[in-house]
């Protein structure tokens, strides 16, 4: 497992220690801070260290105390503690430094080798914390989704059919209102299956198992697919939708259906996002051996704070607010990433979007 570039916070008043376990840690491929006493190592705490090595003695305060500050600020509990110490030795210690929150002790002098092993023993169970945290809140976000974004439409449906079965039983056969909610019906069952899918292929993308189907096509036909399945839907909405080439027309080993996916994911947010005579353009440039594509909308844009976490699965940004489930960026990026491409995003406020990703091109 690999801890390169984990930062670790170094306590101690003693120079000459706080020297060696800089090199020890250093020479291992850690970031190692510093601090001389508990105040300078609380200041040094807003770094957010990824553990800390703490020595229980201390000129200003306690080691036992400070370890219990730090686990008692909800900002710094989860971050691993080590104590060490050269004079509170004994077993009575230890369990003192343990139960006033530390995570492991060590006695001095520590010999080099068990001090990386410790730290990085220390590291593994804090990840396997985050990871197991991020499995339960994974677990939670999907239960919202199916009790929620599932059970509505599936409401609706069952509302729709009982108005259905009064109006045949009925005299009111009025055919243009039969089917008016049948097509409520069809659009809530696309609904379903629509976030069904999506729920399936963010699963199969963390799983490793996502998978892609290649043929050979060329960039402009994707380009022109994609405008021709959205063009009726932007007109009726006053919205200008355009494509744009440059450069030679790429030849394409993907997979073609996928790369459709994705360019209508993007699209969709586009237009729920882009107000009346707005516009919004698809374009492909060869970049030597790649194609770059992108979709960019003149919409609300996307607040500044928000944009590294767009493409986080379930991201309940501002995208949400018009009915999305905060999967379709999250399975953007997987499928660009499963055909070795990359994706970014550039947006302000007020000004709109841009949204783009590099797809390989063959000889």
């Amino acid at each position: 497992m690999d801890f390169n570039d984990s930062k670790i916070l170094h306590i101690d008043d003693d120079e000459a220690n706080r020297y060696a376990v800089k090199m020890i840690l250093e020479k291992a491929g850690f970031l190692v801070e510093s601090a001389e006493d508990g105040a300078h190592g609380m200041e040094l705490m807003a770094h957010r260290p990824d553990l800390v090595i703490l020595d229980i003695k201390l000129p200003d305060i306690s080691g036992f105390e400070l370890c219990k500050q730090f686990k008692s600020n909800p900002k710094y509990k989860q971050i691993p503690v080590l104590q060490t110490s050269a004079t509170f030795t004994t077993s009575d210690h230890k369990v003192e430094g343990l139960d006033s929150g530390a995570d492991g002790y060590l006695a001095q002098p520590i010999e080099s080798a068990v001090l990386v092993a410790t730290v990085r023993s220390l590291l593994r169970i804090r990840r396997a914390e985050k990871i197991a945290k991020e499995a339960i809140r994974s677990r939670e976000d999907m239960m919202a989704i199916v009790s929620h974004d599932l059970r509505n439409p599936l409401s609706f449906i069952m509302l729709q059919m009982k108005l259905l079965e009064r109006h045949l039983k009925s005299d009111d056969m009025d055919m243009e209102k039969i089917l008016t909610k049948l097509n409520a019906v069809t659009n809530s069952c696309h609904r379903m299956n629509r976030l069904i899918q999506d729920l399936l292929d963010v699963a199969s993308i963390e799983e490793g198992k996502f998978s892609i189907i290649n043929t050979v096509f060329k960039a402009s036909d994707l380009i022109n697919d994609a405008h021709a399945m959205f063009e009726d839907q932007a007109r009726s909405t006053g919205i200008r939708l355009m494509k744009n080439f440059e450069g030679p027309d790429l030849t394409i080993k993907g997979d073609r259906e996928r790369l459709l996916q994705l360019l209508s994911n993007l699209i969709s947010n586009s237009l729920k996002f882009t107000p009346r005579n707005g516009k919004i353009e698809i374009s492909m440039i060869s970049k030597g051996d790649k194609a770059l594509f992108s979709v960019q909308d003149s919409g609300q844009g996307i607040a500044a704070e928000e944009l590294p976490h767009v493409f986080n699965r379930f991201w309940q940004g501002h995208l949400e607010k018009k009915g999305g489930f905060g999967l379709g960026l999250s399975i953007v990026k997987g499928i660009v990433e499963a055909h070795q491409g990359s994706v970014g995003i550039e947006s302000e406020q007020g000004k709109g979007t841009l949204v783009h990703f590099t797809i390989p091109a063959t000889n």
